[in-house]
């Protein structure tokens, strides 16, 4: 017996998207965003990153595509505690070898851009819920990828903390990186400019925010 976490699933997405995929739990929103972000490849059909099929790709060449253009932004935050806001945001560096002092400069230009600079020497475990996300935003940002990927960031936030990280994102998508969100929540999906819902797998539309309030 086979499950089809994605089923005819057919779209196409342009650099500088704002982007939300809503759905379900369970409609297939997380397993359409790992092969978005080159965590899983599809078992039949095709998926073109800048003309390249990366179902085709190695592993090898998987995780350059992740390392170059990727950012994630998880539900949980996925901070290490016993790291510093600082060393968390600037584990991505340290694992493409950027040295020391680059990765300073970098990891401070990116906090000070998100409000949290004055945070970079405490533990995840003595800050909010909304600065951790912001660490995770940051996390995201300091190897300057392309395109953002982010699974339920509101998630476990409370609802002004919520909006204050689309804003953000918000932010994030005007200096001309591509977002994709994940949601459930019809309220969220409506910050961003484009809505993919899916159900059982399948896309059961694909519409423009204007679109969708116009109707």
């Amino acid at each position: 017996y086979k499950v089809h976490a994605l089923d005819s699933v057919s779209f196409s997405i342009s650099e500088g998207e704002f982007v939300s995929v809503m759905g379900r739990s369970g409609s297939g929103k997380t397993t359409l965003l790992n092969i978005l972000g080159f965590l899983d490849v599809p078992s039949s059909g095709e998926f073109l990153f800048l003309d390249q099929d990366v179902s085709k790709l190695s592993q090898k060449e998987l995780w350059r595509f992740r390392r170059d253009y990727i950012g994630f932004v998880f539900q949980h935050f996925a901070l290490i505690n016993h790291c510093t806001v600082m060393e968390n945001a600037a584990l991505p560096l340290e694992a493409t070898g950027v040295k020391r002092k680059e990765r300073s400069h970098r990891v401070c230009d990116v906090l000070d851009m998100l409000g949290i600079l004055d945070l970079k020497d405490k533990y995840p475990g003595r800050i909010s819920g909304g600065q951790r996300q912001r660490v995770a935003i940051a996390r995201a940002l300091v190897c300057n990828p392309k395109i953002i990927l982010a699974d339920e960031p509101t998630g476990a936030l409370d609802q002004n903390t919520g909006s204050e990280l689309l804003d953000i994102l918000a932010e994030v998508n005007k200096m001309g990186k591509t977002i994709v969100l994940v949601t459930h929540d019809e309220k969220i999906a409506q910050r961003t400019k484009r809505i993919i819902t899916i159900d059982t797998g399948r896309v059961v539309s694909d519409e423009r925010v204007e679109q969708r309030k116009e109707s």
